[in-house]
């Protein structure tokens, strides 16, 4: 802290001229001890009041100069000095007073003992501020006792974490409400030493406690625990052990494999192995390979294939030590990110190679299986997994809700209708930790009449007909918690103002209540109108607009994320599926690309109820576009125009079967390519058993050369 924070600098300035009177005059108008004699702004020295008391008393007279009564040897310290070195000098100069001059020499004021003492105190002041800032914001619990064990101070986290009030804390004896925290803390006392590391359990909660002695004048005066909680750190503990538990599962799997096998990273090197490697290569430990190149390990298998192009490969003969071997190798996917790949030597039996790789198939079903739990663990913990897409402009705005719901500011969602604006808002209220209910109101759906009574109730006895006991509203249900205003734009300006009044009080009165009541809500609007261009009509406040206007979000139409229309149809359709008990595994290419030809007015919610209406309407496993509703005009342009009157209806049951048939067989061939074989993978991208797929298989006459294809 600087000396010109604490001068003062209303000081009197006096001249050679100046007699004694004009001086005492300044003294007791300035109410100082002390002046300054200047010449052109420069200190010449200073004269003091009890100076000129002597001169009186040694009979001089008022009028006389002050010049012989001046001290020209003064103590000067400059304004930007800390007060620890003006403090040292005037301790030095054994002076109550000094004068502060500026970087030109001239005047800027006098520092006195008592400004010192009262920029100490402040500095003393903003010290404790600051710890005690620093306890409260820490996230370990804090609390301090005396001698006698008597609760000194604590911080709003071990409150927290002991689950008591503020009141009954202070200035209880810690030993009766935490007698395991008394016991240590009076060790603590006792020895005088850190007692560091205890593990407790407070309230089914695990902590970290350490004990600290508080020292004063070299004796101990009390002490203080620190309690960490680390619940959640023994969680991810617990997570990390059962990820350690499925490695060894990994292990012992690779070990129980007939043949060899080794995994890799993106890079070729050396992650895993099983006891087939290295008895096909003669290599007596894991650590001489783990690590290493794969390529300076085993050179005869072709790594850069799969490695650079990212391809499975099946069935390639090698030779290894003079053995006969079948190579195999498939990329090791993650959240769509290659993290690796998993190369099979087959050196061993190889009349019986197919069973073996129906064991690695399921092994790597396992594997695929825990990462997708893991994964569905994950999700979980996000309330915006609902939300459907991989749209860049989708994940920004997924990404902003959930920065904007850890605030406590109102947000306005806006969108067309059908976009999803709903569950925008309950993921930001799950998301946002407040533990109040998510309460929603569609602004457009209750008649302007009961709205007053929906949103802020009514007593007994209000009006005829009222409910018995009264009635709370959706802001009295909606305490602690958020209110989701649907269609706000939709509002009568009676109830506008209402509302307006309970953003900014945050209390509302019941119809026939006589006192107000208080309520802690968060408001989360919604609309699909330009609700600036209602202000400007004066159909909307625009003092409210400007409340519920802190934070918006705006999700976009579905024509502008078309890519996440294969995404959200898979979701429909299993949600769809669900609801119906029937077995649709998906839509055709063709009626993916017709959708992203489509305008989407309706948005996501017409998405789904095209393809609800789609699946009651399909015989097949696949929706194709004559599935489809006429008025969405996705089916053929001239279907109609060349359909005869008198054609039997068969003939067009016929060529739809055929169509369906076609579309099938097309199906299940991209699948096969995509899968590279693998039927097993072929199956559940297909969404049906693997004895469906086997019976389409035989059905079509699918049979496997160098590429799959169709023999009819």
């Amino acid at each position: 802290m600087k000396v010109k924070n604490f001068t003062t600098v209303n000081y009197v300035q006096l001249s050679l001229d100046s007699t004694i009177r004009e001086a005492l005059s300044a003294f007791l108008h300035h109410q100082v001890d002390m002046g300054c004699v200047t010449d052109q702004d420069q200190l010449l020295g200073i004269v003091h009041k009890y100076s000129i008391y002597r001169a009186l008393l040694n009979q001089s007279s008022l009028d006389d100069g002050i010049e012989p009564l001046m001290k020209t040897r003064v103590i000067t310290i400059h304004k930007d000095q800390t007060l620890y070195e003006a403090r040292d000098k005037m301790m030095e100069g054994n002076v109550s007073q000094a004068v502060v001059l500026d970087h030109q020499e001239k005047i800027f004021g006098i520092m006195s003992k008592s400004d010192l003492v009262t920029s100490h105190m402040t500095a003393l002041e903003h010290t404790i501020n600051r710890m005690t800032s620093l306890i409260e914001n820490l996230q370990e619990s804090v609390i301090s006792v005396d001698s006698s064990l008597n609760v000194t101070a604590y911080n709003q986290t071990a409150l927290k974490l002991l689950k008591i009030e503020k009141q009954d804390l202070q200035p209880e004896h810690i030993i009766r409400l935490f007698p395991e925290l008394g016991k240590r803390l009076s060790e603590a006392i006792r020895k005088g030493t850190i007692i560091d590391a205890k593990r407790m359990t407070i309230y089914n909660q695990t902590v970290i406690a350490s004990f600290i002695p508080i020292r004063e004048l070299n004796r101990v005066s009390g002490a203080m625990v620190v309690l960490r909680d680390v619940t959640s750190y023994e969680k991810i503990a617990d997570e990390l052990e059962t990820t350690t538990h499925l490695k060894q599962l990994l292990d012992s799997a690779l070990e129980l494999a007939y043949d060899a096998v080794i995994i890799t990273d993106n890079h070729g090197k050396i992650t895993r192995t099983n006891r087939g490697f290295l008895n096909l290569y003669q290599i007596q430990t894991k650590e001489e390979v783990m690590g290493e190149p794969l390529s300076a390990i085993a050179p005869e298998i072709h790594t850069n294939q799969t490695l650079k192009n990212k391809e499975k490969v099946e069935g390639e003969l090698i030779e290894i030590n003079r053995k006969k071997c079948i190579a195999t190798s498939m990329p090791i996917y993650q959240n769509g990110q290659k993290i690796g790949t998993i190369f099979k030597i087959i050196f061993q039996q190889l009349d019986t190679w197919r069973d073996i790789l129906l064991h690695m198939e399921k092994l790597e079903s396992e594997v695929s299986f825990y990462r997708k739990e893991l994964m569905r663990m994950s999700k979980k913990s996000n309330p915006f997994t609902p939300i459907i897409t991989s749209n860049d402009q989708m994940n920004k705005v997924k990404d902003e809700a959930m920065i904007a719901s850890k605030s406590f500011s109102n947000i306005l969602i806006t969108g067309e209708s059908g976009t999803g604006k709903e569950l925008f808002a309950e993921g930001i209220h799950h998301h946002s930790g407040r533990k109040g209910s998510f309460i929603k109101v569609n602004c457009a759906a209750i008649p302007e009449e009961l709205l007053e009574s929906e949103f802020f109730g009514y007593v007994d006895g209000a009006f005829t007909g009222a409910k018995k006991g009264g009635k709370p509203g959706k802001f009295e249900l909606a305490h602690k918690g958020t209110l989701f205003l649907d269609e706000i734009g939709d509002m009568p300006l009676t109830l506008q103002t209402k509302l307006l009044r309970v953003l900014q009080e945050q209390e509302f009165e019941k119809i026939g209540a006589t006192q107000p009541t208080k309520v802690d809500v968060r408001i989360l609007a919604a609309t699909n109108k330009d609700l600036a261009k209602l202000v400007r009509n004066g159909d909307f406040r625009e003092d409210l607009f400007y409340r519920i206007h802190v934070i918006r979000l705006k999700i976009p139409p579905l024509r502008e994320h078309l890519d996440d229309i294969p995404l959200l149809c898979k979701h429909f359709i299993t949600k769809i599926n669900a609801k119906t008990n029937k077995t649709i595994a998906g839509v055709s290419p063709d009626v993916i690309q017709k959708f992203e030809q489509y305008h989407w007015p309706g948005n996501i919610r017409e998405l789904e109820n095209v393809l609800e209406r789609a699946v009651h309407f399909c015989p097949s496993n696949w929706i194709e576009p004559h599935h489809l509703p006429d008025e969405l005009n996705l089916l053929e342009a001239n279907q109609d125009s060349h359909k005869k009157r008198d054609q039997p209806d068969f003939d067009l049951a016929d060529k739809r079967k055929k169509s369906v048939h076609s579309s099938e067989k097309q199906a299940i061939l991209k699948a096969l390519k995509e899968c590279g074989g693998n039927r097993t993978r072929t199956a559940q991208l297909l969404g049906v058993s693997r004895t469906t797929l086997y019976k389409k298989l035989k059905q079509y006459n699918i049979q496997q050369t160098l590429d799959f294809t169709s023999l009819s």
